[in-house]
């Protein structure tokens, strides 16, 4: 069962291992590599990695697949970079209207269930 996970965020994070492309637009780092999300929740996630090519405050989109599902499921969202470290960076998910946050709440739902399969 995936852990709960919080600190000074202001929501919850689960312990969850998602398939993600990170994509950065930025003109000073124009670049996508694929890892594994650590934790996420509505606030955010956490991208564990050694060589991550992600500085603070670069703003990314995140692709999240889930191929194990009956119908493989993608979702995008816009993220920051909030917090760097030698263990990976944490990023925040910019405020969104109500239909988002539902689409990603079920999209989260949809994860947790997957990942005990």
């Amino acid at each position: 069962m995936p852990e709960m996970v919080q600190d000074q965020r202001k929501t919850y994070r689960h312990t969850l291992a998602l398939d993600t492309e990170v994509h950065c637009h930025e003109s000073s780092l124009q670049a996508m590599f694929r890892c594994r999300t650590e934790n996420i929740g509505m606030g955010g996630a956490f991208l564990p990695a050694s060589e991550l090519l992600l500085e603070k405050a670069v703003d990314v989109e995140l692709v999240f697949h889930l191929p194990a599902t009956p119908t493989p499921i993608e979702y995008r969202i816009q993220a920051q970079v909030v917090r760097t470290s030698d263990a990976g960076a944490g990023l925040s998910f910019p405020p969104r209207d109500r239909e988002c946050q539902q689409q990603f709440r079920r999209f989260l739902l949809e994860a947790k269930v997957a990942a005990r399969h």
